[in-house]
């Protein structure tokens, strides 16, 4: 996709954004541009790059991190790997880390330390460390996919997201990347407000939440508002649900690219591009993905947990750490009409906590949920809890005259016929659900779901069973 770039856009990428690293110290512009000229290498070649990388990464963390160290040594031995370099190690969790106590920033390392603290979906709090080269390549790859949708550094886009901006450093960037930046979550999203900016500001660009920018959508289809200017939509943060992208491009006229990473841990994993439907490009110069089952690495084409390692965080490297979330990979021999040779992803099912899994293994997705609320009017708000492998609770919140009784008989009905009867549904109708600690709301929550992909057993109520 290519898209036309004023004057301040092409002074911007030759003078401006190189004086910006320098201040800062980082190498984005250059990394960036490494990136964009070597999409299209033989996947041999950036295989062989990624080894020797992961091979230091693992060298470094054994040599120089008390906490792997001492982790590898005391944990049993950990799944196979189709990465030599990682085989038998064992897979790190948030928890993990948490009780690594003062175990970061590694002992001895001399720099910048970038400091990330985040809630997390859940709302469990956690502080993540990474080194000026993480943080290069952190922005060079996010770079890299929204110029997928035509962005080149200095166009005028518009953000929106769950943070409040904090520094003037950032503040100061935010006018020199002619960036409008806007706080919002879950409950108090402006629409009309976002809109009236989109166009004053002439954004040609918008970057946000997927649920946010439905809510946009959705609004801007209700007043038969048309797209103040916008080129390039890219979503993030939470899933692209079907509908959810139907009403996006309805309403802008124009594909939404979403992309995928864990934003607090600091590495950009995957991303679509114009031209791959729903498949996602995986990033492998910074990190590895894994998508692991019970007993490893997964074929294409199976749902399996997503684990990361991180190629160039000498701060606070993550070694086969699990992000919490299932994907599908396609197959080796898919090729994207793109031309880019990186590797695919088929698929991002989202937050392992948020499929419901019955006890003979089947899934029904967080997008089930959304399509059958979508004909459902008279309910506001829902959220749906399974804590048994039987059982299911949905949380609702009507609206005016919402017949409670009728609601729930199509619910029901159409739980019943999806699982086979497998679930049995209760309500509770509530005055409000509140947010997570992360400023979303979450749809749906399983405690079951973590333990079926984690592997062991194949009684989903237990710790293990394997996803299909």
């Amino acid at each position: 996709m290519t898209t036309r770039s004023d004057l301040y856009s092409r002074v911007f990428g030759k003078a401006v954004f190189p004086m910006l690293d320098r201040i800062n110290g980082t190498t984005i512009n250059r990394k960036l541009h490494a990136l964009l000229s070597t999409e299209q290498t033989e996947p041999t070649e950036l295989q062989a790059v990624q080894a020797s990388k992961l091979s230091a990464a693992v060298r470094y963390s054994r040599e120089h991190c008390d906490f792997y160290r001492s982790f590898w040594k005391n944990t049993r031995r950990g799944l196979p790997s189709l990465h030599a370099a990682l085989e038998g190690l064992p897979v790190v969790t948030k928890e993990d880390l948490k009780a690594a106590g003062n175990a970061f920033p590694c002992p001895g390392y001399r720099g910048r330390v970038v400091v990330s603290r985040t809630s997390g979906s859940t709302g469990s709090p956690m502080v993540f460390y990474r080194s000026m080269e993480q943080e290069s390549w952190f922005w060079a790859i996010r770079l890299r996919m929204w110029s997928w949708a035509g962005y080149q550094p200095g166009d005028p886009y518009l953000a929106i997201n769950l943070n409040p901006r904090a520094g003037g450093r950032k503040r100061v960037q935010d006018v020199l990347f002619r960036c409008t930046y806007l706080t919002f979550n879950a409950d108090n999203q402006d629409s009309r407000r976002i809109y009236e900016l989109l166009a004053s500001n002439r954004a040609r660009f918008i970057n946000g939440f997927a649920s946010s920018l439905y809510v946009l959508a959705r609004y801007m289809s209700e007043y038969g508002l048309s797209n103040p200017g916008v080129e390039g939509v890219m979503s993030t943060g939470d899933t692209l649900y079907p509908v959810y992208r139907e009403t996006i491009e309805r309403a802008f006229g124009t594909r939404v690219l979403d992309y995928y990473g864990a934003g607090g841990e600091g590495v950009h994993l995957a991303s679509q591009c114009p031209e791959s439907g729903e498949r996602y490009h995986v990033h492998p110069e910074n990190a590895v993905l894994e998508i692991l089952g019970r007993d490893g690495p997964v074929p294409p084409g199976t749902p399996g947990r997503l684990v990361v390692t991180q190629l160039d965080n000498d701060v606070m490297p993550l070694i086969r750490y699990e992000i919490g979330d299932v994907g599908v990979a396609a197959s080796e021999a898919a090729r994207c009409e793109c031309g880019r040779t990186l590797p695919m992803l088929e698929s991002i099912g989202g937050r392992v906590p948020d499929l419901i899994v019955t006890r003979d293994g089947a899934f029904l997705v967080p997008h089930f949920f959304v399509v059958l609320f979508k004909n459902l009017q008279s309910v506001e708000v829902y959220q749906v809890i399974q804590k048994e492998s039987e059982r299911i609770v949905i949380r609702l919140v009507g609206r005016t005259g919402v017949r409670r009784t009728d609601v729930e008989a199509t619910i029901r009905k159409e739980i019943g016929a999806a699982t086979h009867d497998a679930l049995t549904v209760g309500f509770e109708w509530v005055d409000e659900i509140p947010l997570s600690g992360a400023g979303k709301r979450r749809l749906v929550i399983s405690d079951v779901a973590r333990n079926f992909l984690a592997g062991g057993n194949s009684d989903p109520t237990s710790p293990g069973g394997v996803s299909r």
